[in-house]
């Protein structure tokens, strides 16, 4: 059986109209691995965006949600799915 490339890079994501942050991790990602990237966000190029909490409800929200290892690709255009 061959193994599954595993992609190690993350997306952020924010919406400055939704006050919203989200990160994409790659499945399987470890907390202790989520720990330097939330650390990282309010450092460097990443200093100018809010800070969000995942229970604030004063600030921007931050979602943190893995990446599926299954995707189907919908034309929103042609209201068709897959190819």
């Amino acid at each position: 059986m061959a193994s599954k490339k595993v992609s190690h890079y993350a997306e952020l994501q924010y919406s400055p109209e939704y006050n919203r942050m989200e990160l994409v991790v790659p499945q399987g990602t470890k907390i202790a691995d989520l720990a330097k990237v939330i650390d990282a966000i309010g450092k460097g190029k990443f200093g100018n965006l809010p800070r969000g909490c995942l229970a604030c409800t004063s600030g921007d929200n931050l979602i943190i949600r893995e990446r599926l290892e299954n995707v189907i690709r919908v034309n929103l255009e042609r209201g068709s799915v897959g190819r």
